[in-house]
């Protein structure tokens, strides 16, 4: 259950990263959307969804 609820804002987090990878691949300004992933949790998401040690 923690697990879940961990990931609650993390996966929007993602949605943006996965958003800045779009745009780099695109060529367009791509640091603003690394930035919010960031804010949103996004490399928290990505370490508990590979299992990664707990901080």
């Amino acid at each position: 259950m923690t697990r879940r609820t961990d990931l609650g804002v993390g996966i929007i987090g993602l949605m943006f990263l996965a958003l800045a990878v779009f745009e780099f691949l695109s060529g367009d300004d791509w640091v603003v959307w690394v930035v919010l992933g960031f804010l949103f949790g996004g490399f928290g998401a990505i370490r508990t969804l590979l299992g990664g040690p707990k901080s």
